[in-house]
């Protein structure tokens, strides 16, 4: 039987947190700043720097992560959504860019952060967002970089994957790049997945993370598909696609729940 934490040693433990949080981001900009004094202001480089400091993030935050498969080198890898950990997660083990709502360019600090690393805004209230940075995707693709889209539009309690929004695929199929499927879940050992980790509805950012950060610990896993795959029709491909990162989800399931046991 696990020990009851007490409210005070809950309460400083959320506060070492959010000052790990916040030694990170600051970190990153100093970093980014250098890199633009000297000149390395590439995708690539902007990438490898978030995931510098996500691994570093993710140490202070007493997430652990792990992952089955191998994650591409490049082209679109499209995800389930559940958490704004899944941000750091992905970036911890690959360096990538990502395509984020727009609420996220004004979260203190992480916004910076992600902004500078070059996430790719979508405005989630406009009809035709998707269109609007189809560009954008097309360039950062062009570069090489990997691009981490969350197709649901999303994110959800991860008890299922929402219907995919094709026209985010198009891009990728127009330009005929492989697009590669994942399936992310979390473990929490005194507390539930879908309501302490995942972020979705109604959440409040603030209270949401001050309940989270005061958890013992949280794991991650993400199962990567076997091999990416060039489309040559988006509504197929957002087929194709959502089946695969089901069954990725449900394997990625399967393997963070036998260490939810061991966390502290």
């Amino acid at each position: 039987m696990k020990a009851v934490t007490s409210p005070i040693r809950r309460f400083l433990r959320v506060l070492r947190r959010y000052a790990a949080i916040m030694l990170c981001i600051i970190g990153s900009l100093l970093e980014y700043l250098l890199n633009a004094l000297t000149g390395k202001t590439s995708l690539r480089h902007r990438a490898y720097t978030l995931h510098r400091w996500t691994s570093r993030t993710l140490r202070g935050l007493a997430v652990s992560y792990s992952w089955e498969g191998s994650a591409p080198a490049s082209g679109l890898l499209v995800a389930n959504h559940l958490s704004y950990l899944d941000i750091l997660v992905f970036s911890a083990i690959t360096p990538c860019i990502f395509v984020s709502k727009r609420e996220v360019r004004s979260w203190p600090g992480i916004g910076w952060a992600a902004t500078l690393a070059g996430c790719i805004y979508i405005d989630r209230s406009r009809q035709h967002a998707t269109h609007s940075i189809q560009p954008q995707m097309a360039a950062a693709l062009a570069e090489g970089v990997p691009v981490v889209l969350f197709a649901e539009g999303t994110s959800s309690d991860g008890r299922e994957v929402l219907p995919f929004r094709s026209s985010l695929l198009q891009p990728a199929v127009e330009n005929r790049i492989p697009i590669a499927a994942a399936g992310i879940s979390y473990a929490i050992a005194d507390g539930d997945p879908a309501t302490d980790v995942c972020y979705y509805g109604d959440h409040v950012l603030g209270s949401h993370s001050m309940k989270l950060f005061g958890k013992n610990g949280i794991a991650a896993t993400v199962r990567f598909g076997d091999c990416a795959k060039v489309f040559t029709d988006r509504k197929d491909a957002a087929r194709q696609l959502h089946e695969q990162v089901s069954a990725l989800k449900d394997q990625s399931a399967a393997a963070v729940s036998r260490v939810a046991t061991a966390l502290v």
